[in-house]
This record gives structure tokens, sequence and C-alpha cells, in this order.
């Protein structure tokens, strides 16, 4: 009778299992240290980007703390130009106080006919009302066309003769001086008296030694430019 031969595989088992725990560690290792290499790329991109805004963020602050300085001297320079207008306006005013009621005068005394009186002149912020009498209203109608002709020039207060529409000159009398015709560009003339209105116009009946006659009362109102 054979015998059978006995193998005792015990050793090559625990061989294979040390083979495959060897494996495993090799594995683990690995991971670990493909992980340890990915989160170092991926923090020192995010570290970078961070840097990155930080130094965008400086500058950002230091180009808006310039534009305050900026900002700052512009504010200052508005509030100068503000002073020096308001000076310019206190000044303008009292030129205008000193010489305005002269050239008011000049100028009504330019634009009344001789058939007008003027009985009453009032006038408050270049705005102005006007009361008087006339012989008839042609005459009241005259004075209002002889107001709105009397104007501005670089020569001074004058008379308009000729404005032709779409004429970029217009032809003024000059008052004063010989009383000369010049022609002059239409953005050199400026009407003194604007906005002239008739507010009120009303015939009436009055006695005299020559008999009774008819008169019209009337109020004007209009604006005064004070050319400067």
């Amino acid at each position: 009778m054979a015998k059978l031969i006995r193998i005792n595989l015990l050793p090559v088992r625990q061989g294979r299992k040390r083979e495959i725990s060897r494996q495993f560690l090799v594995l683990c290792g690995g991971v670990l240290i493909l992980s340890v290499v990915v989160n170092y790329v991926l923090y020192e991109h995010v570290n970078g980007e961070y840097e990155r805004n930080v130094t965008r963020l400086n500058q950002t602050q230091a180009r808006i703390t310039e534009l305050e300085k900026v900002i700052g001297e512009v504010n200052n320079l508005n509030a100068r130009k503000k002073e020096v207008e308001d000076k310019l306006k206190v000044l303008n005013g009292l030129r205008k106080g000193r010489t305005g009621p002269v050239k008011l005068l000049d100028a009504l005394a330019i634009a009344v006919p001789k058939k007008a009186w003027l009985s009453e002149f009032e006038e408050k912020s270049n705005v102005a009302r006007i009361h008087g009498t006339a012989l008839n209203h042609d005459d009241v109608a005259e004075l209002m066309r002889s107001l709105a002709s009397v104007v501005w020039t670089p020569k001074g207060m004058g008379r308009l003769v000729e404005q032709r529409r779409d004429a970029k000159t217009s032809r003024v009398e000059l008052l004063g001086g010989g009383n000369a015709i010049e022609d002059f560009a239409v953005a050199d003339v400026g009407a003194f008296f604007t906005n002239i209105e008739l507010r009120h116009a009303e015939q009436r009946e009055t006695k005299s030694t020559s008999g009774a006659s008819k008169i019209v009362d009337f109020e004007i109102g209009l604006s005064v430019n004070y050319a400067i």
C-alpha cells in the first residue's frame, strides 16, 4: 500500500498574504503621496490667486486715495470759482446800480414818440412797468415798436434801422457822435427792452381850453437788459 505525501501549504499562503499586504501599503502610500502633491498644487494656486487679489486690492485702494486727493483739489477749485462768481455778481450788481438808471433814461428818451407821454415808471429786478397817455392807439403801437428797436452794440446804444430775415448783419443807427449808421453782426446786437407787452389801453375823453378830445391811457410791461 502506497504512502501519501503530505505538503504543508501554510508558508506559501502566508507569503502571499504578506505580498498582498505589501502591495496594499505601497498603493496607500502612493495615494497619500499623490494627495499631498495635489493638495500642495491647489494650495499654491489658491495662495497665488489670493496674493494677486491682495496686490490688485492694494493698487485699487492706492488709486482711490489718489483720486480722492484729485477730487478734493477739484472741489476746492469749484469752491474758489463760486466765490469769484459771487464776487463778480456783486460787482455787476453795483455797476448796474450805478449806470443802469442813466442808461434806462437814455433808452426811454430814444423810444418815446412825440405823441406819447409817460406818467409813471416802475422797475424791480429788471422787470419794468410803464404808465402813460397817447393821442391814439396808433401812437401806443408806435411806442411799443420804438421800445423794441432800442439795441446794444459794441459801440454803445443805438436804434435798429434794418434787420432782414436770415441776414448775418443788422443795420443800427448809433446814438451820439453824429448818429452814424453802421452794420453789426447779428450776434453783436441785443435788445435793450424785451418781453414788451401791452397790458392795458383805454380811450377816454379829456377837456381842455380848446375843447373836448380823446386820449388813450396805457400800461406796458417789459424787461430791461442792462448791457455791460
